[in-house]
């Protein structure tokens, strides 16, 4: 089933108002009778990208902060936002072109946080490392890309701007990273991008990393926090605890690198290296900050680039929701009231 017709089955029915399971009691993370709210958050596989949703169910902060969060199994992150619509998920942690999309088509969700920024980009052959280190060496060229993935579509803007029609360039659709690496390596490709740390893959095979898509989109939202509109209008207190938690695990993760690499490490099965550069040393941003400005401006890049209508009369501005996170933020800051890492997120929140 296509996304056009997952979205008109949703609106048909008229069940986009599903709300999360939890229940309405107020709790405090001291009060332990209290029955806690229960969320239901996406997940697929032993994936890390949603690295701070991991770390706070793996250290318990859901709990303390009066939250029992599962992690359910998805397929696809168009399954995870059809779920979400369909009333069976409460939080998708990754993704922010399907949101986008739907939102497009008219679903009410609402992005009330963040995940990853920027986290992408370009991989080549060696030798052909400096033709792409200029926008004009892509003109005329094949590039291999994957869908969900947001940095070819900032990248179809920049070529745009830079007087490169889009008709002028090809882009190619494949099933994941490795396969585009693949595609760059057996030259069937000019030029590829990728995500979620992969880029250090696809170097230990043998490419190159002409230039990371910040180059060019600087805090480029990634992956989002998405939920049912109606849900968070309903009762908004689950999703600021849920916010809380995944804050103090951001504080973990810069306070106590062993720790974050060593959960993250065993919760994956990956090499704690491999963790460790995802986490600290890739092209990816962690930030629980849902950017509304960015998310907002993307969505309009992807109307530009025509991957969603430009006549689309819903808006995105009415799909972000920025205060959960200040308000997280603000009830955190009055536990550790001076915290420079948890100021400065402050400040730097728009």
């Amino acid at each position: 089933m296509n996304l056009n017709t997952i979205c008109a089955a949703v609106c048909a029915l008229g069940i986009l108002l599903a709300a999360p399971v939890f229940s309405s009691a107020t709790l405090c993370t001291s009060d332990t009778s209290a029955k806690p709210y229960r969320l239901r958050v996406g997940q697929m596989g032993t994936s890390i990208k949603a690295s701070m949703v991991i770390l706070a169910h793996q250290l318990g902060y859901y709990r303390e902060e009066g939250l029992d969060v599962s992690l359910e199994q998805i397929a696809h992150l168009n399954d995870g936002i059809s779920a979400i619509t369909f009333g069976k998920l409460d939080i998708l942690p990754m993704g922010v072109i399907p949101t986008c999309s739907f939102v497009a088509q008219g679903a009410a969700l609402t992005v009330f946080g963040g995940t990853i920024a920027e986290g992408s980009a370009c991989v080549s052959l060696p030798a052909r490392a400096e033709e792409f280190s200029s926008l004009e060496g892509f003109r005329g060229k094949t590039i291999a890309c994957v869908r969900p993935e947001t940095g070819h579509m900032m990248m179809k803007a920049a070529l745009r701007k830079a007087g490169i029609a889009l008709s002028e360039v090809r882009f190619v659709e494949l099933p994941n990273f490795q396969a585009v690496v693949e595609a760059v390596r057996k030259k069937t490709v000019d030029v590829g991008f990728v995500n979620s740390g992969f880029e250090l893959n696809a170097q230990i095979q043998g490419l190159a990393v002409p230039f990371p898509v910040a180059k060019y989109a600087p805090d480029a939202p990634c992956c989002r926090q998405t939920a049912s509109r109606a849900a968070v209008e309903r009762d908004r207190e689950p999703y600021v605890r849920f916010q809380v938690a995944n804050l103090r695990a951001m504080k973990t993760m810069l306070e106590d690198p062993a720790l974050t690499v060593e959960t993250l490490a065993a919760y994956s099965g990956q090499n704690p290296n491999y963790v460790k550069y995802c986490i600290y040393d890739s092209v990816m941003k962690i930030s629980m900050d849902p950017r509304k400005a960015r998310v907002v401006e993307f969505y309009q890049t992807m109307k530009d680039n025509g991957d969603i209508r430009a006549d689309t009369p819903f808006r995105m501005e009415d799909a972000v929701d920025d205060t959960i996170y200040k308000e997280a933020l603000t009830r955190l800051l009055k536990r550790y009231p001076n915290d420079e890492h948890l100021t400065r997120m402050r400040n730097a929140a728009e």
